[in-house]
């Protein structure tokens, strides 16, 4: 049986309009770009291309099918999924429409140097980030928990003013957070082998190392053709591309948080010039380390008030 709680959730629910998008700058907790919901229940018209410069964008859709596209490829969602587009990457719906379901999306922008992120302590907010900056993967199970985590943050929200109000928004946003990379962590973790996960570990811990794809399959006791097909066969990127996606990475986080010359932050990552590595951090960010560096803190809501 349902408690009186539940109901009371499900009336307001029912009540809602079809998209609501907030934020939560009025309680200082900047952030929190924005947090959205759509429940529809007859096709829209699909996304145009856009991104959202410095923030992250998590989608979870609860019910129903959405394609997105991303990074030169479509992803299919289906009820249960999240979805992950990392700072200033362009994304759209593939030219489909936004489908009926439910979707819930959260936009977080990544801090600036010596900012707090989530009213955590600067060192543990960076940490945050950096974790929210590199999930191994955009598409990935979710848990039905996310869905009460999502609508309580628009309860609090909708609450009097109080002192407590902005812990609780926190409390409950950290709370979201990581249970999103706890489902990440567990896809991830299941879908890897223990000799190609010893190699993502030590190629992630690795950005500024040089090392060749031969030494990778030699730790991984593979042969090189064999280590190749079985690391795509497992991430669904092959490690050339996976170990150049960490080191761009890595030098975002860089250009964000230190004062290094762009020719530096190249070296220092294993790139040989700074035009290859300008090319890189083109391909997988849509922008250079230039503008990247400069747009850091100008961020703008782009399309409809706030991502998806």
């Amino acid at each position: 049986m349902n408690s009186k709680a539940d109901l009371d959730r499900k009336n307001r629910l029912q009540r809602a309009p079809e998209r609501r998008i907030i934020n939560f700058n009025c309680l200082g907790i900047l952030p929190v770009v924005a947090l959205g919901r759509y429940e529809y229940h007859a096709v829209k018209l699909g996304l145009a291309t856009h991104s959202h410069p410095n923030a992250v964008e998590i989608c979870y859709l609860e019910r129903g099918c959405q394609i997105y596209r991303a990074g030169g490829r479509e992803y299919r969602l289906v009820g249960g999924d999240l979805f992950v587009t990392a700072p200033g990457e362009s994304h759209d719906t593939g030219g489909q429409p936004e489908d009926c379901g439910i979707l819930y999306w959260l936009l977080l922008q990544m801090p600036r140097e010596s900012e707090s992120f989530v009213m955590l302590p600067p060192n543990d907010g960076a940490v945050l980030a950096d974790r929210l900056s590199h999930f191994p993967e955009r598409q990935f199970p979710g848990r039905p928990a996310l869905k009460q985590f999502f609508n309580q943050l628009f309860e609090i929200y909708d609450e009097p003013s109080s002192p407590l109000k902005r812990i609780r928004v926190v409390n409950q946003l950290l709370c979201c957070i990581l249970e999103i990379l706890d489902c990440s962590n567990q896809h991830f973790q299941r879908r890897c082998s223990p000799e190609i996960q010893r190699i993502v570990e030590f190629i992630q811990s690795s950005a500024e190392e040089e090392f060749s794809l031969e030494e990778l399959a030699e730790k991984a006791d593979l042969s090189l053709s064999r280590f190749k097909a079985r690391f795509k066969s497992e991430l669904g990127v092959g490690p050339h591309e996976f170990v150049l996606r960490t080191r761009i990475g890595a030098a975002k986080q860089a250009l964000l948080h230190e004062k290094l010359a762009i020719t530096d932050v190249a070296m220092r990552f294993g790139f040989s010039s700074s035009q290859y590595f300008a090319t890189a951090f083109k391909r997988f960010t849509h922008t250079t380390p230039v503008q990247f560096r400069a747009s850091r803190g100008n961020f703008t809501l782009p399309l409809r008030d706030g991502g998806v």
